[in-house]
């Protein structure tokens, strides 16, 4: 997914960072998946111990295999799945605006824009042992359009980004008292 193609960018404008989940969210999942696919290894070995003339059988043995099979591919998909919900939500900062673009399941993605004159507060936390040491959390933006909150969720260094977005709100603020004091002479 390239930049340019996802936003169509003011005169003016300038990415000032682009934000996805920390990696270790999706090696996180990653673990589960590698659980999941080691499941019908567990499953042979265990009916290899204690019935194998269920493998040889002429009818049970093609069933298990074509289940296991099934298993295999819902497993993958499961994993192509939960690579496209990580690799395509994304939170792109400009010096004007945030887009938040977010990826629900393989065919529904959602784009949010917020101006940066919009936001009253932004506010970032970090819960639990493993977001502390990996250095992860949750970016909150509050504003006062329709969409009242806007959520950086799982970001790296949520405290730096929260700093980053106040300092461009502060200096959007500033660019707009200037213009209005231009409008106004």
């Amino acid at each position: 997914m390239h930049i340019d193609e996802l936003i169509h960018k003011k005169s003016g404008e300038q990415v000032v960072f682009f934000l996805r989940r920390h990696i270790i969210v999706f090696i996180g999942g990653m673990l589960l998946i590698i659980f999941m696919m080691f499941i019908p290894f567990g499953a042979y070995w265990l009916i290899n111990a204690n019935w194998p003339q269920l493998l040889n059988d002429t009818l049970i043995g093609p069933i298990m295999k074509l289940v296991a099979s099934a298993y295999y591919f819902w497993v993958w998909l499961f994993l192509f799945s939960n690579f496209i919900d990580y690799y395509l939500d994304a939170w792109i900062v400009t010096n004007d605006r945030i887009l938040n673009v977010e990826q629900s399941g393989l065919f529904n993605r959602t784009v949010s824009e917020l101006d940066l004159i919009n936001i009253q507060d932004v506010t970032s936390e970090v819960h639990g042992v493993l977001p502390f040491l990996f250095g992860y959390g949750d970016v909150f933006v509050q504003t006062a359009a329709e969409k009242s909150r806007f959520v950086f969720e799982q970001v790296p260094q949520p405290e730096e980004i929260r700093k980053r977005l106040l300092m461009l709100v502060e200096e959007e603020q500033k660019n707009l008292r200037s213009v209005n004091r231009r409008a106004e002479e």
